[in-house]
């Protein structure tokens, strides 16, 4: 083995003392079946694919109309929701407060977006889009629902199918974590 494979990162061998290589054994898990290797690991695939899909759409976003990926997610929830108090957002879009809070600046500086005080509790805010906000959702919404149609005609109608009813499995599991 040459210096520079035994420091290459993911390598899927493990070096035993005596130079040879072998193949990590495969960890057992009830649910899951063997793990073995980091690409059969069903967390990993979903965290790569779930990121590359974020940033071939956050590219279009950012290009076509000069939002970034957490700014089209809130406006999105907001078009499906109509108006949705702080940390409603933050649940919806699965996004930490930080950045919430720093795409919602951004949202209202655009205007977007407006946020007015919760008349029934004064330490919330509501989040509602601007008539300009939802005419661009409006035009969001065909470039998305393309570029979900290129990844899903990858799979047939019955596959399409499974992966949402799996995902939507998924989804109110994680809710449960």
């Amino acid at each position: 083995m040459t210096k520079a494979a035994s420091k290459k990162p993911g390598a899927r061998a493990a070096r035993q003392t005596t130079g040879a290589i072998r193949k990590r054994p495969a960890v057992k898990r009830a649910t899951l079946g063997p793990i073995g290797e980091l690409e059969d690991f069903i967390p990993y695939k979903l965290s790569v694919v779930a990121n590359r899909v974020s940033q071939a759409i956050g590219r279009l976003f950012e290009t076509r109309f000069n939002i970034q990926v957490p700014e089209w997610r809130i406006m999105m929830a907001l078009y499906a929701y109509d108006h949705l108090v702080f940390n409603e957002v933050v649940d919806q879009t699965s996004m930490d407060k930080a950045r919430v809070s720093r795409a919602q600046r951004r949202l209202v500086d655009l205007a977007l977006i407006t946020t007015v005080n919760d008349p029934t509790d004064g330490r919330k805010v509501i989040l509602s889009l601007t008539a300009k906000g939802e005419k661009m959702c409006a035009d969001i919404l065909p470039y998305a629902a393309e570029r979900e149609a290129w990844y899903l005609a990858a799979l047939d109608d019955q596959e399409h199918h499974q992966l949402d009813v799996i995902l939507d499995k998924l989804m109110k599991r994680s809710q449960e974590a």
